[in-house]
């Protein structure tokens, strides 16, 4: 499977683990990462069930999501070649794809129910309940308060992006301009 393939399930499915009604159990024990978790999966689920309206995601995405976490991240070995000037529109790019990615592909794993299974740490763990018995783990990761990578049956999302940006970079022969090339051609995986 292409990596840009990869990605786009994996996309797909973690944002989508957001997008099914939590299922935590109410007891003093619920910790304040868990609650965020499943604070987020309602209101994505909203999204969902009013017609995943990009406007709708985009809330989510702004409340609830570290996009610079993430974007950092995905530079890898590249990040220093970044010019401060133009972080925040790297940012802004990556955070356009995501959201066009889950705009047109949110609606395409279905789920009963997001359950929250514990947390470590800064990893809220759980899984999205299908029909059946069928389940796919997720893990999120918190970074001060926001979501910062989502793990979905053991891939980390901002570690496929890194390996998809890092090619297309390399590719480039190193030349950061690459990235913002593919980000701006790209409007959903």
């Amino acid at each position: 499977m292409s990596s840009r393939r990869t990605l786009l399930i994996l996309t797909s499915m973690a944002l989508a683990a957001a997008a099914v009604t939590p299922a935590l159990a109410a007891s003093a024990t619920v910790k304040p990462a868990e609650e965020l978790v499943s604070k987020v999966a309602n209101e994505f689920l909203d999204a969902v069930r009013d017609g995943s309206h990009r406007d709708d995601f985009a809330r989510v995405f702004d409340r609830y999501v570290s996009m610079e976490a993430i974007a950092m991240f995905a530079l890898g070995k590249h990040r220093r070649r970044l010019p401060p000037d133009q972080r925040s529109d790297y940012i802004e790019l990556v955070r356009t794809m995501l959201l066009n990615t889950v705009t047109k592909h949110g609606k395409q794993v279905r789920g009963r129910a997001f359950v929250v299974t514990g947390s470590r740490g800064s990893v809220v763990s759980g899984y999205i309940q299908h029909d059946g018995d069928r389940r796919t783990g997720v893990d999120m990761r918190l970074t001060e308060g926001r979501i910062a990578d989502i793990r979905v049956e053991g891939i980390w999302l901002a570690f496929i992006l890194r390996q998809e940006f890092n090619r297309i970079i390399d590719g480039g022969n190193g030349d950061i301009s690459a990235i913002f090339d593919y980000l701006k051609r790209g409007t959903a995986l």
